[in-house]
């Protein structure tokens, strides 16, 4: 069984050939969060009349994955993170156990002798103890479920799955939750990569700051609440490259920031040995992946800061991918599939 996971800071995804049909694809997506309610015996009747799951926690009920948002009502603190700042919690045995949960339901039985899973973790890719204990957590729980873990970075992946028209080759950057990936490649091969510690969660959480936007639970606690920045992001049709007033302004500001650093890291990678030495001068297209790149205007905001960056007359064009949440769980699936047919040859197509 060829299998791929995301484990992404906002949705934890996996991709796998339908058994039955092995032209199409068979996704999953899990909320990579859980809500805690009050351990009442009211709470038990509803979640066992709607057929909810939850776990015992302390004085509390956990309920992780999809069904968290069912239970929202049920307490007024805001969902938890399954991993906190991209990292799973060392100090959250819960949060531990319901990611073992969540990676055997959205991964299918392992079934043959040829049983891989490219694997996307979350966090800055670097060499850090604190990476490094991340990664090696996560792929126990993929090897518990009985599949040789791979990991493949997430810009990596999302070019093998949107670069088909530009022969795989170009800038790949994905805007997640937590962290912001680059990779600069030539026929699906990285040529320089880069890892940023800035993504949407910094900035959804400044609004949140900025414009009080709170939420308090019974005891007077206060959260920010980032699900409200969000609602109001779709619900108003923000464009950040046109703001109207003062919140769409400072939203415009923030992702300018995040974006200044996204295109100094690229002018530093175009002019690194690796990429002149490949590409040469060759105009690249930029392909965008994530959760981010759905905000309306980006586009154009990070061709201004290329521009300011005296890089824009290196790309030819800024496309984002058709689905951009599903571009880096669909690139992984394409990563398990060629090492696994390479693995058959005898050789490797890419390194692990």
């Amino acid at each position: 069984m060829i299998t791929a996971i995301d484990f992404g800071c906002s949705r934890i995804r996996s991709a796998f050939r339908n058994p039955l049909d092995p032209q199409r694809l068979s996704l999953y997506v899990e909320r990579a969060e859980y809500a805690l309610i009050e351990d009442q015996s009211q709470h038990r009747r509803t979640l066992a009349e709607q057929q909810i799951p939850c776990a015992e926690c302390q004085d509390a009920l956990a309920v992780v994955g999809n069904r968290s948002v069912d239970v929202k009502w049920m307490s007024r603190v805001p969902l938890t993170p399954l991993f906190a700042d991209g990292l799973v919690p060392s100090d959250d045995a819960p949060a531990r156990q319901m990611l073992h949960v969540l990676t055997a339901a959205i991964l299918p039985p392992a079934k043959d002798s040829e049983n891989l899973c490219a694997m996307v973790v979350p966090g800055v890719a670097d060499y850090s103890a604190v990476a490094e204990r991340n990664r090696d957590f996560l792929s126990r729980l993929v090897r518990m479920q009985g599949y040789q873990p791979y990991i493949v970075n997430a810009a990596e992946a999302a070019i093998l799955a949107t670069g088909g028209d530009a022969n795989f080759t170009g800038a790949s950057i994905v805007l997640g939750a937590e962290t912001t990936e680059i990779c600069i490649a030539r026929f699906g091969l990285p040529l320089a990569s880069a890892s940023l510690p800035v993504g949407c969660n910094w900035i959804d959480s400044e609004i949140a700051r900025q414009f009080r936007m709170f939420a308090w639970d019974a005891n007077g606690a206060t959260y920010l609440d980032l699900d409200a920045v969000r609602k109001w992001k779709i619900d108003c049709h923000v464009d950040i490259h046109n703001p109207v007033g003062e919140r769409e302004r400072t939203l415009s500001k923030l992702f300018g920031a995040m974006l200044d650093q996204i295109s100094r890291s690229i002018s530093q990678l175009m002019t690194s040995p690796a990429v002149r030495g490949a590409l040469n001068h060759q105009r690249l297209s930029i392909m965008l992946s994530g959760g981010g790149v759905k905000t309306n205007g980006l586009a154009a905001l990070l061709t201004d800061r290329l521009i300011e960056h005296d890089v824009a007359d290196r790309f030819v064009a800024i496309r984002s991918a058709t689905d951009p949440d599903l571009a880096v769980v669909r690139g992984a699936l394409i990563f398990a599939e060629l090492e696994a047919r390479s693995k058959r040859e005898g050789g490797r197509v890419f390194a692990a």
